[in-house]
């Protein structure tokens, strides 16, 4: 089952996506479905780290903080290239 709904879309998206389209030979629709569903799923899975953090942390099980950004790095929460070191830093200064 389906749900229609609306949105607001500015120009230069809205052309993105029909370029998508034709490149494609795909629906603006698909291609949009397909983006919400993996933009949701990500920011599911990105609550569901933190979430079991908060209640690992709470049970006094810590993990190291490079343990926690290689996590987010393999789930693709943070970049690759995601220097910790840098983040620390900045924090001590």
């Amino acid at each position: 089952m389906a749900l229609t709904t609306s949105i607001r879309l500015p120009d230069d998206v809205r052309d993105q996506y029909e370029t998508l389209a034709q490149a494609t030979g795909r629906t603006r629709n698909d291609l949009m479905v397909d983006a919400l569903r993996q933009a949701a799923d990500r920011q599911l899975r990105e609550i569901a780290m933190v979430q079991e953090g908060i209640r690992s942390a709470d049970a006094g099980r810590l993990t190291p903080i490079a343990d926690v950004v290689a996590d987010f790095k393999a789930a693709g929460m943070l970049p690759a290239d995601y220097a910790l070191e840098a983040e620390t830093e900045q924090a001590s200064v």
